[in-house]
């Protein structure tokens, strides 16, 4: 049963992310889903143990789910709406995850001059600069907030 109650939850919070922009509350997942908030609580705490999403470390409410930021980020995805991600992977993972076309805006973080990257037809478009990884992907998850 805990794994129906999971799927329901994770696949409810993309659907409301998506269209709405924003991750949805732990009490409006209780209430679409119609369940209490303690169980709807617990499938977050377990989507967050299996690294499906990162919560707030005290408001426990959701904070990533990957590739979408449900808090402010330098990465901000211009595509039907406006969406950040938590890093530059996650950005354009957002306009792959939407199939649509879409513009990464951010800025050079080591002399802040304003970037753009665009996809079109699934495409990167030509863009000046360089996209660094300073971790290994295999690490990403060890602090998944600072990396």
């Amino acid at each position: 049963m805990t794994e129906t109650i999971d799927t329901r939850v994770r696949l409810l919070l993309y659907r409301e992310f998506v269209e709405k922009g924003r991750a949805p509350t732990s009490h409006r997942i209780a209430e679409i889903l119609e369940m209490p908030v303690k169980e709807a609580r617990a499938a977050m705490e377990r989507l967050a143990a299996g690294r499906v999403i990162a919560l707030q470390p005290e408001s426990r409410e959701i904070m990533i789910a990957a590739p979408l930021s449900n808090v402010p980020t330098p990465y901000v995805v211009r595509a039907e709406q406006s969406y950040f991600g938590a890093c530059v992977w996650d950005a354009l993972g957002i306009i792959a995850m939407l199939k649509t076309d879409g513009t990464l805006e951010t800025s050079c973080p080591c002399c802040g001059e304003a970037m753009a990257i665009e996809v079109r037809g699934g495409a990167l478009s030509p863009a000046r600069g360089i996209v660094h990884f300073g971790v290994p992907a295999r690490q990403w998850w060890e602090n998944i907030v600072f990396t």
